[in-house]
């Protein structure tokens, strides 16, 4: 076997990711975990982090009109499950901003609402 391939890390699976995300709400006592993956050079990243409360997704709708990118970063720090994900999601260093901006849209993501199909007469 050549050095290159020994070297070459396994990519996890899509299963391995979202059970390893089931298994963490169990042991955290949360209702769901959020996996994140992402592939940079090959590499494979990948993250956990706890679903938004009501009131962290209420935040960011609130500061959405002024930017809510930036809120959305703001709590993204505290959902992050630091222990079972790689460090270069919450990394500060310029090289890792592509994966540091990608969790913030993953955070963003998760502010869904319903709309109201009521038509008013």
């Amino acid at each position: 076997m050549s050095t290159a391939k020994k070297d070459e890390k396994k990519h996890l699976t899509n299963e391995e990711i979202e059970g390893k995300a089931e298994e963490l709400a169990k042991a955290l006592g949360i209702h769901r975990v959020i996996p994140i993956a992402f592939i940079e050079a090959g590499e494979q990243i990948v993250g956990y982090m706890k679903e938004p409360s009501r009131m962290a997704k209420l935040a960011v709708m609130d500061k959405a009109l002024l930017g809510g990118y930036s809120a959305a970063e703001e709590i993204m720090k505290d959902l992050v499950i630091k222990d079972h994900s790689d460090p270069r999601i919450l990394s500060e260093k310029p090289e890792h901003d592509k994966i540091y901006l990608g969790a913030v849209m993953v955070v963003y993501d998760q502010i869904k609402i319903s709309v109201n199909t009521l038509k008013k007469k």
